[in-house]
């Protein structure tokens, strides 16, 4: 143990600088992490647009449904669904396409009758 201290003991504590190859690694080492980075914010970005998206056209297809609900007296698919406490439940079935996109909708709507 001793020979190994005395033969390499200036290796060790000679720590003048880092040499080329050390530099060359850790900014390899930190271009990849840049990277990584950059495209995890790219993909949330494209996500968040994405649901953007997709909350305007549902909310823009929930208001045509109550517009459809306020005008139609006599609504799509409604049959009776069930009955509790005497007032039966009615099921209708709305479709809703928007206009924009071309997405379709199903809203399920449950009112109470005579």
């Amino acid at each position: 143990m001793k020979k190994i201290n005395k033969l390499y003991r200036h290796h060790i504590s000679d720590n003048r600088g880092e040499t080329i190859v050390e530099v060359i690694v850790a900014f390899a080492l930190l271009s990849i992490m840049l990277v990584l980075f950059s495209q995890g914010l790219a993909a949330a970005s494209r996500s968040d647009m994405k649901a953007m998206e997709t909350r305007t056209a549902a909310d823009k297809a929930m208001l045509a449904l109550q517009k459809d609900k306020v005008d139609n007296t006599n609504p799509p698919n409604k049959a009776p669904f069930s009955n509790v406490d005497g007032k039966v439940i009615y099921r209708q079935i709305y479709q809703i396409t928007d206009e924009q996109t071309g997405e379709k909708y199903t809203y399920v709507v449950y009112s109470a009758g005579n």
